[in-house]
């Protein structure tokens, strides 16, 4: 079983912001040894 990822409170934020802000597109979340390092926001047109 993989490890759980530690996530800031700030880096949820934004992935909860992304999210809501967001009507089509993807959201990438990059995690390196179990924390998030980038959160890509891809936006389709």
């Amino acid at each position: 079983m993989a490890e759980k990822v530690m996530v800031e409170s700030d880096q949820l934020q934004v992935i909860v912001d992304s999210l809501n802000n967001m009507n089509s597109g993807e959201l990438q979340i990059t995690v390196e040894d179990g924390r998030i390092v980038k959160i890509i926001r891809i936006e389709n047109w």
